[in-house]
């Protein structure tokens, strides 16, 4: 498969295909990998858009994005959230994969509730939520055999999917509809990425990139990405700006004029607008301050 700009491809070890991080979330725009990702909202508050839909989680609560499943994050101003990042390959699961998927559409059992409210689903939720702090224990504590429990954890968790959330009913005409949205998406994606940084990027020629009349384009892009096609765009603009205030000593003129702006002053409204803070702040912030130390587990 070739490498996609919103592909981001995911690389776990073979032989422990698992990976776990504790990190700030800030603003990611839509993308899919291969693996399972569950997120963990240790601390603050964030927006995630899974395959269309878009849930605001709070502390405590898990978001659960299945392989391929296009999705992206997003903070409310203000907030500085903290999660636990879960990914994992399903190969981990060896010759029992079969169980894993719903027999009648051999669709992934990570697919069933992409949201789980440490309010709305509280039984549910804390047994995700134990299992998903001892994964972490066990991981960071790295004992002899830390792995092997990592995976045993793992198909607990699978277990309680599968004999506990209840599986969605297939309908082809939504998986059909499905497939022919991701095939136009690619079209949006892969223009807008490539064309960006470029101060002149209009919505008729997104739409005839995407091969769509106006009007539909600006239609479909609202109900697949929740935002309007200039939104999204000022959003990929700021999100690379971010990238390279942290990554580069560039002057903050040279990375507005890079990432598409026609002027400073746009920049830094927009820039302040996103992400509460103005550039130079945010780069002094993301370099010099030091981060937060991750809490201590909850009682679960």
């Amino acid at each position: 498969m070739d490498q996609k700009p919103w592909y981001q491809k995911k690389k776990l070890d073979s032989a422990f295909p698992f990976s776990l991080s504790d990190c700030p979330m800030h603003n990611f725009t839509l993308h899919w990998h291969e693996p399972v990702e569950i997120l963990y909202v240790c601390r603050g508050r964030m927006s995630a858009s899974v395959e269309g839909q878009t849930f605001e989680a709070r502390e405590g609560d898990v978001i659960v994005i299945n392989s391929g499943f296009l999705h992206g994050f997003s903070n409310a101003q203000g907030e500085n959230p903290l999660i636990f990042n879960f990914q994992f390959g399903l190969e981990i699961f060896d010759q029992l994969l079969v169980e894993l998927r719903d027999r009648s559409n051999q669709k992934s059992i990570f697919d069933r509730q992409p949201f789980i409210g440490h309010l709305r689903d509280k039984n549910l939720h804390d047994r995700v939520e134990t299992l998903l702090l001892a994964i972490r224990e066990e991981y960071y504590g790295a004992r002899p055999g830390y792995r092997l429990a990592v995976k045993s954890k793992l198909f607990e968790l699978a277990l309680l999917f599968l004999r506990e959330v209840p599986k969605r009913e297939l309908n082809v005409r939504a998986s059909v509809r499905r497939d022919y949205n991701r095939a136009i998406l690619e079209r949006m994606f892969s223009f807008i990425y490539e064309n960006y940084c470029t101060d002149v990027i209009t919505l008729e020629q997104a739409a005839e990139a995407a091969a769509l009349s106006k009007f539909y384009f600006a239609r479909f892009f609202k109900e697949q990405t929740g935002l309007t096609f200039h939104a999204y765009l000022s959003k990929i603009r700021i999100t690379r700006a971010m990238e390279y205030l942290v990554e580069s000593d560039s002057p903050i003129t040279d990375i507005a004029y890079q990432c598409g702006f026609a002027s400073l002053k746009t920049f830094n409204r927009l820039f302040k607008q996103y992400t509460g803070s103005s550039p130079s702040g945010y780069r002094w912030g993301q370099k010099f301050t030091r981060q937060d130390p991750v809490p201590e587990r909850k009682n679960a």
